[in-house]
């Protein structure tokens, strides 16, 4: 997969202070670090996303155009690579690391795409990024036929409900209360669908942006339209303080009523056969 790469220079040095740049990844979640005669590396894995990246130091320069770039600023052999077809909920963490190395290395940065090596700027980065990534969209559509585009708010707000999904879960612990995962599926259209289990007679979490709800009642499951669950619950579920828009719950003294609403409730009927997709196939421009 293509590769979106950032550049790190530093202004009349080549030094990098490696055991203190190797104690700066050590405090990073999801950090790896290797290294041999080749290169080091620091091997990025989101811990609960899955995404990768890598931050690279090379015996060479990894940058195709150095000689037309300012001399004022030297390559440190320094970059940071990621596949170009990351979401951006995780291009911006990585972002925000590389902004974290400028400002504790005092390095600049540099792209393909720049005229010139910068100091660390998000909105210049974050438009040649997208811009890139859109590019490639568009020269690939083979390629892109496996994936689901989305909108960057909706995926974001996807992304951060999994990234959160533990800590929402010790959260409710206490108060039994169900926080399911999502369900990412495709229909026979090929049309992507989101939903959750939820059982009946228990409090439960409703994550933003679902299509379905799969109701366990006993050993059977109807699918049922989330929107049509949602109005019917209206009056039973609350908003997830402090959490993303559109997160619901619905409290122990509601359960009751809840459940008996949606028993007395007429659902339309839905047939669809489902697949099921992977989280690395949802993607956002």
């Amino acid at each position: 997969m293509a590769q979106f790469h950032i550049h790190f220079f530093k202004e009349k040095s080549r030094k990098i202070d490696l055991d203190t740049l190797i104690q700066f990844f050590d405090d990073i979640e999801g950090i790896k670090t290797e290294m041999d005669e080749q290169s080091v590396r620091f091997l990025y894995t989101h811990p609960r996303l899955g995404h990768q990246a890598k931050f690279l130091i090379t015996p060479k320069s990894q940058v195709p155009d150095i000689y037309r770039l300012s001399p004022r600023f030297l390559d440190l052999n320094f970059h940071l690579e990621m596949p170009l077809l990351t979401p951006n909920y995780i291009a911006n963490h990585l972002f925000e690391i590389v902004k974290k190395i400028c400002q504790r290395f005092d390095f600049h940065i540099y792209n393909e795409m720049f005229e010139d090596v910068l100091p660390y700027k998000y909105e210049v980065l974050s438009k040649v990024y997208h811009m890139l990534k859109q590019a490639y969209i568009d020269k690939n559509p083979v390629i892109m036929s496996n994936y689901f585009i989305m909108h960057t708010d909706k995926l974001n707000s996807i992304y951060r409900y999994l990234d959160d999904h533990y800590e929402l879960q010790k959260y409710y612990q206490d108060l039994d209360t169900y926080v399911p995962p999502y369900h990412f599926l495709k229909t026979e259209n090929k049309k992507l669908v989101i939903g959750i289990e939820f059982k009946e007679q228990t409090m439960t979490v409703f994550p933003p942006y679902l299509d379905y709800v799969f109701y366990r009642v006993h050993n059977e499951i109807k699918v049922l339209n989330a929107l049509e669950v949602l109005e019917v619950l209206d009056k039973q579920i609350q908003d997830v303080p402090g959490f993303i828009k559109g997160t619901k719950v619905l409290p122990k003294k509601f359960v009751k009523k809840a459940h008996k609403a949606l028993k007395k409730h007429d659902f339309e009927k839905i047939s669809h056969t489902f697949e099921k997709v992977d989280l690395k196939y949802l993607l956002d421009v």
